[in-house]
């Protein structure tokens, strides 16, 4: 009965003096690129607990943020079938593991490792590859047969990387067909046309509105998705005149009101509704 305890006991040790350096082990760049090429290799030593475990932060950090991520598969694609030997070879030297990251251009790399002493220990690197040191750290010791949850290994993410890159921004381009007319985005005016493009957090709804005097003001909604662009072309029209071909409601119907441009770029065409007040309602997303 004492192998299973010293064996549990080695675990906890091993999960104490990595945790112990958890916390930034080198000075990195606090706001790195929040596109930057990021590698996830798995590293294993000898075990085949967690499969699959690499793949699933690879898709943590592919929708929670706006890193190029390549997974092991991907990264073996593109370095050749002897990636598994060299990473066998690195033995998680850090230098050794940062040459992989210099070859496919990456400026960092997440080494996920998995081992067993008696409990699976799982650990995860953050490797600058320019610097050739590790930035930060992350372990735990997970039951025989256990496998952590979707919200643990966000956990692990957010520990590994810098706040900054988990937020993340869309583009939202306001244009309308006349000069001086007061742009609002929920409620926070923005100015007058002609106006910059408003770069915007996302994934996120905006209410637009655009008003000038003696103009019927025009409004939508807009659903913004991380890393996108809307295009929203706002066509004023004085108040009283008769509503052009592209303002009647059966063409708007007709046309869907949304056309998708080029690039993932959704080109909104609205204007005044049938009741004469301005305003005309659309959601749509884009990538």
């Amino acid at each position: 009965m004492r192998a299973p305890i010293a064996v549990s006991l080695l675990a906890v040790v091993a999960v104490v003096a990595l945790a112990a350096m958890t916390a930034r082990v080198a000075h990195a760049d606090p706001d790195p690129d929040p596109k930057r090429k990021v590698l996830v290799l798995e590293y294993r030593a000898g075990s085949s607990a967690l499969p699959g475990i690499a793949g699933r932060v690879v898709a943590q950090l592919s929708n929670h943020t706006s890193l190029q991520v390549l997974g092991h598969d991907q990264s073996r694609a593109l370095y050749g079938d002897r990636l598994d030997q060299v990473l066998v070879k690195c033995g998680g030297d850090t230098a050794c593991v940062a040459k992989i990251g210099q070859k496919l251009a990456a400026a960092e790399i997440l080494l996920v490792g998995i081992s067993e002493l008696g409990d699976v220990i799982l650990t995860m690197q953050r490797i600058d590859v320019a610097g050739k040191e590790v930035v930060s750290r992350v372990a735990d010791s997970l039951a025989p047969g256990g496998t952590p949850t979707d919200d643990q290994l966000a956990g692990y993410t957010q520990r590994l990387l810098p706040p900054s890159d988990f937020l993340r921004f869309g583009v939202i381009d306001i244009v309308a067909n006349l000069a001086g007319a007061a742009v609002t985005v929920s409620g926070e005016p923005r100015g007058v046309t002609p106006i910059e493009a408003l770069r915007l957090r996302a994934p996120a709804t905006y209410d637009i509105r655009v008003d000038k005097a003696g103009y019927v003001p025009f409004s939508t909604k807009v659903a913004l998705p991380p890393d996108g662009e809307i295009k929203v072309e706002a066509q004023l029209s004085r108040r009283g005149a008769e509503a052009a071909w592209y303002q009647r409601w059966y063409v708007l119907a007709a046309a869907g009101v949304v056309v998708a441009g080029a690039g993932g770029t959704a080109i909104y065409f609205a204007t005044r509704g049938t009741a004469g007040d301005g305003q005309l309602s659309v959601t749509a997303t884009t990538r």
